[in-house]
């Protein structure tokens, strides 16, 4: 079996597979829109916390519908967690136990 691990693809045999780079939360958010990563580096206390949460939620989300993460998403992520809300989307499950 051939392996060779270059910056972005691995290949093994004849199949090419994408290779994940670790990369900080900070960095993704750049990715996604430079303004909201500029507002995110200026969070702090709580505010940094219940914004992280949120903008792994979406992520998450995002990755498991296979989508895009949306910069407006994100940007209401960061005003909510200035404002010291919290918010969660609703899943099947939450729906199913009300």
């Amino acid at each position: 079996m051939d392996f060779f691990q270059g910056d972005t693809l691995t290949l093994q045999g004849d199949h090419k597979v994408a290779a994940a780079k670790p990369m900080t939360l900070q960095d993704r958010i750049l990715q996604i829109d430079h303004i909201q990563a500029r507002r995110f580096t200026k969070l702090t206390g709580d505010s940094i916390e219940i914004a992280t949460q949120g903008i792994i939620r979406h992520l998450r989300a995002c990755a498991r519908m296979d989508g895009n993460p949306d910069a407006s998403a994100v940007r209401e992520i960061i005003d909510d967690a200035l404002n010291g809300r919290r918010v969660f989307a609703e899943t099947s499950n939450d729906l199913l136990a009300a």
